[in-house]
């Protein structure tokens, strides 16, 4: 296959208003760069496909996504929907023999996330899950500089990503309740758990609490009183494959944006990464100190690990860019990518155990990765 050849992409959520994180954060990762192509677009009805495609320049429109997967110029199907959708449309998109990128979470559970996983495996394709935040230029350097050795034998971490809540619209009801995999356990906790996990290696056992400490609330566009099931309070005490161990606090009820922290000590130093908002897209600020060092010095990231064009960094859109920049490295040399349907499967396992923890008040094991193919 050339080098030059674009991956081409049909994305399910390109909505016509750039409301929706299909528009407000795909399609200016798809547009970033010669090496993509917004080949189409789909939603559910003519008439704002339409209006889509034309608003962002796709090639075509697709109304409904058996339609969009008999389309033979699609190499990609990026999924950016409710996700009480992902499963029918990844499935759907999957049957047809299409690679599929599926935001998180795959599912709306792990069960969901389990048949989609062993269906790519017997189709055969690449597939790729939208925890983008271990694909910021800033937390693929941090890997480097601990594999190069800057804290000497990683020792023990401290992980918090802690975010204010966010106002809920009415017909948004669903994210703030917990059966549709929403909250910081559902999110927020997987989000930052997978950026941890692509530094330091998987968790092989843990202890959590996941609680839900403020669920009285008001919907921003009626006022109407709700109340939150979804966990909005999220922390576990971890022991990772390679010896580190940690703890990690989540939660979206805080009264001020303060972001995310990962904290590493080793044996030779330290190193900190750090993002002003949420960890998915906000930008990376790297500092550490070594032995001997008076104080920690920031960490300048090379300018050649961004890859996504002219998009500002921060905006909802760059990590995505990266991701998909990688995986058409994997699809043009024939490579597996991370993280995949497996991946995701693992880490709804891993978040059902956190709170399955909290329930039993006992630390659990994680089943090892290979378990997942």
């Amino acid at each position: 296959m050339s080098p030059n050849r674009p991956l081409r992409i049909g994305l399910v959520g390109a909505d016509r208003h750039a409301r929706g994180f299909g528009a407000r954060a795909h399609i200016p990762a798809i547009l970033s760069g010669p090496e993509f192509e917004l080949t189409a677009v789909c939603t559910t009805r003519e008439e704002t496909a339409q209006l889509a495609a034309e608003r962002y320049g796709a090639k075509r429109y697709h109304v409904g996504i058996d339609s969009l997967t008999k389309d033979p110029e699609v190499d990609l199907v990026i999924v950016s929907i409710t996700v009480r959708s992902h499963y029918p449309v990844s499935w759907a998109a999957l049957k047809a023999g299409k690679m599929v990128y599926c935001e998180w979470p795959l599912g709306l559970n792990s069960d969901e996330a389990e048949t989609l996983s062993r269906l790519a495996r017997e189709v055969g394709v690449l597939t790729a899950v939208g925890t983008q935040g271990r694909h910021a230029p800033g937390i693929i350097y941090l890997k480097q500089l601990l594999e190069e050795g800057y804290v000497g034998r990683p020792l023990f971490f401290r992980m918090s990503h802690l975010l204010p809540r966010f106002p809920v619209r009415s017909d948004h009801w669903w994210s703030a309740m917990e059966e549709e995999h929403s909250g910081a356990l559902g999110v927020a906790c997987s989000h930052a758990t997978d950026t941890l996990e692509s530094v330091l290696g998987p968790v092989v056992s843990l202890a959590g609490c996941a609680e839900t400490l403020h669920p009285e609330d008001i919907y921003s566009d009626t006022g109407e009183a709700f109340r939150w099931t979804a966990r909005d309070t999220v922390s576990y005490q971890a022991k990772m494959e390679s010896g580190v161990s940690g703890t990690a606090n989540v939660s979206n009820v805080t009264t001020e944006q303060i972001g995310f922290r990962l904290e590493i000590y080793g044996e030779e130093g330290q190193i900190t990464a750090t993002t002003p908002y949420y960890v998915s897209y906000s930008p990376v600020t790297l500092s550490g100190m070594r032995k001997n060092d008076n104080a920690p010095t920031q960490l300048d990231i090379p300018k050649e690990l961004h890859r996504a064009g002219d998009l500002e960094v921060g905006s909802a859109g760059y990590n995505i860019a990266h991701g998909l920049a990688h995986f058409r490295d994997c699809w043009l040399n024939g490579k597996s990518f991370a993280p995949n349907f497996a991946d995701a499967h693992r880490l709804h396992q891993l978040v059902a155990t956190v709170k399955r923890s909290w329930e039993e008040k006992k630390w659990l094991d994680i089943p090892h990765r290979e378990n997942f193919e």
